[in-house]
Parts: structure tokens; C-alpha cells; sequence
């Protein structure tokens, strides 16, 4: 008798390398990209711009002070010493707003503040502790001559009309706000936020209302779902948390097709060829056309990618393996870029930091390798230090994680002094900066 296995139960892996399956991933991002919005400036943050944006003002205005102290004619304090000072008659006061009524003539100065308009005819501005202060009302003697021609900020320095300030694609930051609002813009027109359904599988798992069963050793905490909702939404995305699912083929079926409702579905869970494996039965069920399955790496080996088909076309479904540090490092390597890429950002990658490895740093044949690692900047270059037990069931190292060192394929162990790439999972990890014990954040 000829026995018909499901597909999932035949499939063939494909150990794609981990530059190939990124590349899959992203490539496929193309196909979902997010409709744009006209936001309030307070709303563009963390989202990426969808236009073009060109100044239409010149910035600075007008020749400007950097200092507060006189604007002066270079020429006429050429040679001031405090021995030979040289003494010029003030003739007005500046403040920034204002507008010059007169000209700075030879040997006059004017009292200026930072910001304020140059007034015609200086070219300098002497800064006020290399003069008296006008000890003598009305006059300035002036004890130096070192800022000749110094501290003006010419006008159209920062931009000047037509000038392309602000590409497509940009990432907007708190800065990017800065320069949207220099731009005279209370709104701008930005990339759209895609929904990710997040399907978290398995009997075992416990939420915070059930951790009475996690005491009593009868479950283990649901820690992906609320996890990788946090980087959905540091990603640009908005998380549909849903779930734990049991493992029972009709429930898993029905939150699957309510995830469905969503831009993107990630599954957790349920990713090996197990009996209690039901994940890619309900997919296969469901019409799922598999792009790969299983990439050359740990952890996060069972990883997979593929399609899903519904009404309006069909929705790319990512599945992550169930262990937590299996699901945070393969969201980061292939999750986050693509919901960056499909958000219309530019830059969709983590910074590589060139690290010295503090200890140890284990790799394994036939597979790349992404340790949990502490980063410490007070070095140069920098060291790195395993955060802990590197099991892929393990929580704890997460929190402490300033990156994942990579230990490509092919290479062995790191041996300690030796130098590897590191992701950074944040720009400034909390150890990259010069602080020392918790102690000196307080001095």
C-alpha cells in the first residue's frame, strides 16, 4: 500500500548560506512595499521619507555672529596686543532678530550676540574676552587680534534654494525632523507602516496571566510573541500579536487565516518536521508556495520563507524557529531588513563594528554564527564578550546583547585577541561609550 505523506514531511531542505537567503528576502520585499501618508512632523520618526525635498529658502538668511562679542573691520584690529591694545568706538548693540540699521565704519564696532546679522561693513567678530567689555562706555579697546576674519557664519552655508537637503528613502531621526522643520514643513509625505501578524505556536507556552503554570513546571513563558512585537514596532511595523496557538490543526488554521488580515505573517514555532509540528501542514493546507527552508546558520537553522496566496494577490510568511534566541536573531537578519526595505528605508542593515574577541569565541563547521556578545568601547579596538550560555533556548543574554559576533562558516574558534565582525543590535551600545562601572554614570 503506497502511504501519501503531507509535503511539509517531504520536503527537501535547501541550507541556503546566509548571504543568499538575505538576498531572497530582500528581493522579495519589492513586492510589498507600504502605500506613503502625509504625517505630522511628530509622527514622520523612525519612518522613511517618500519624496525628494529641496530647500526653497537660503539658511542662514545673512551673515551671522558665532560669538558674542563686536563686529568689527579686520584691518582695523590688525596688531592688537594687551600691551598695544587698539580702541574703537561702539556705535550700536545687536541681538539675534534684529535688523542692522547701520554700517560698521573705520575704527567702530558694534556689541553683537551669537545668531545676530552681521552688520555691513564687518567682516569679524572680536570675541568679547579679548577685549575690556567697554570698561569705558561707548569704547572697546581690543587686547587681540586673533579673530580677524573669524567667527561669521555666512549666509546659505547650511542651504541655499534648490539645493536637494532631504533624499527619498531617508530615515527620519530627530535631526531629520530639525531639517523638515528648517524646510518650513509641518507635515511630510513618508512611507507607510506594513501590519506583521505575529502566530506564536505551541502548547508549552504559558502568557503572564498563566505563570502560575511556569512556577508549578507545567509550561514555559510566551516570550517571542511580546518580543518580536517590540521589533516589529522598532522596525516601522505594526505587531498583531496573536496567539500562543496550540498545537491543534483547526485552531491553528483559524489564526492563520485572521493573520492573513495583516501585511506580513511571521509564525513561531512548529518549524522542524516533527509529529506535534503542524505549522507547515496548516501552511500547506493553505496554498503555501515555499521560497527556502533552512539556512546554514546558528542559531536559527529551521528558518523559512515563502508565500501565502489570498484575495488580493498574496502575503510573505516567515518562519521563525520557536527557541527565543532562534527567533531574535533570525527577525534581525532577515525579519527586520525586509519590513525596512518594504518601508521604503534606504539603509536596512545594522552597523558592522571591527571587534577584539575579550575570550573564546566558538564557531562550527558548516555554518555561520551569531553569538550573543557584550561590547566594551573603553578598548580599541573594541572587545566583545559572550553574554552568557549561547543555547538558542536561552533568555537572560538577550537583555544583556549589545551585538551578534559573527563567526562566518568555515571558521573555527576565535581564539581570544583575534578580531571578528560584530552587528551592532543598537547604533550606540550601552558599553561602546566611555562610561566604567554603573557607578560613573552618576560623577
Amino acid at each position: 500500500m503506497t502511504v501519501v505523506r503531507p509535503d511539509f514531511e517531504i520536503r527537501t531542505a535547501d541550507w541556503l548560506g546566509v548571504d543568499e537567503a538575505r538576498t531572497r528576502v530582500l528581493q522579495a520585499a519589492s513586492a510589498v512595499r507600504a502605500v506613503p501618508e502625509r504625517v505630522p512632523l511628530p509622527e514622520t520618526l523612525g519612518r522613511a521619507l517618500a519624496e525628494d525635498l529641496r530647500a526653497t529658502v537660503t539658511l542662514p538668511p545673512w551673515d551671522n555672529s558665532a560669538m558674542d562679542g563686536y563686529a568689527v573691520r579686520g584691518d582695523d584690529v590688525d596688531g592688537a596686543t594687551p600691551s598695544h591694545p587698539i580702541v574703537l568706538d561702539v556705535t550700536g548693540l545687536l541681538r539675534a532678530g534684529d535688523v542692522p540699521s547701520a554700517r560698521v565704519g573705520a575704527g567702530e564696532a558694534v556689541r553683537i550676540m551669537t545668531g545676530a546679522p552681521l552688520p555691513e561693513g564687518a567682516d569679524s567678530v572680536v570675541r568679547r574676552e579679548d577685549t575690556d567689555e567697554e570698561a569705558q562706555p561707548g569704547r572697546v579697546r581690543v587686547l587681540r587680534d586673533r579673530d580677524r576674519g573669524q567667527n561669521v557664519r555666512p549666509a546659505g552655508q547650511d542651504m541655499r534654494p534648490g539645493e536637494l537637503v532631504l533624499e527619498s528613502g531617508c530615515t527620519v531621526t530627530p535631526g531629520t525632523v530639525a531639517v523638515l522643520a528648517a524646510l518650513g514643513r509641518g507635515d511630510a509625505v513618508v512611507h507607510g507602516r506594513l501590519t506583521v501578524a505575529i502566530l506564536a505556536t505551541g502548547d508549552e507556552l504559558r502568557p503572564p496571566r498563566r505563570y502560575d503554570d511556569v512556577r508549578s513546571g507545567a509550561g514555559v513563558p510566551e516570550s517571542n510573541g511580546p518580543m518580536l512585537a517590540a521589533a516589529v514596532w522598532a522596525a516601522g511595523g505594526i505587531p498583531v500579536v496573536m496567539g500562543p496557538v496550540p498545537d491543534e490543526r483547526e485552531a491553528l488554521a483559524a489564526a492563520m487565516k485572521r493573520a492573513l488580515e495583516a501585511d506580513v505573517l511571521v509564525t513561531v514555532g512548529g518549524a522542524s518536521m516533527g509529529e506535534a509540528d503542524l505549522v507547515k501542514r496548516v501552511l500547506d493546507d493553505a496554498g503555501f508556495e515555499q521560497d527556502f527552508w533552512r539556512v546554514r546558520m546558528r542559531p536559527g537553522g529551521p528558518f523559512s520563507f515563502g508565500w501565502l496566496p489570498v484575495a488580493d494577490g498574496r502575503r510573505p510568511v516567515f518562519g521563525l524557529p520557536g527557541n527565543p534566541a532562534s527567533a531574535f536573531v533570525t527577525f534581525e537578519i532577515f525579519v527586520r531588513p525586509f519590513l525596512l526595505t518594504a518601508g521604503g528605508h534606504r539603509r536596512v542593515q545594522r552597523r558592522i563594528l571591527r571587534c577584539r574577541a575579550g575570550e573564546d569565541i566558538a564557531g562550527a563547521e558548516g555554518l555561520t554564527l551569531f553569538n550573543r556578545v557584550s561590547v566594551d568601547g573603553r578598548k580599541q579596538p573594541p572587545t566583545v564578550k559572550l553574554t552568557g550560555p549561547q543555547g538558542s533556548g536561552l533568555v537572560r543574554g538577550l537583555a544583556d546583547a549589545d551585538g551578534l559576533a559573527v563567526v562566518p562558516e568555515g571558521r573555527g574558534v576565535v581564539p581570544a585577541g583575534e578580531e571578528l565582525d560584530v552587528i551592532l543590535l543598537e547604533d550606540v551600545p550601552r558599553r561602546c561609550g566611555d562610561l566604567g562601572e554603573r557607578g560613573d554614570a552618576d560623577k
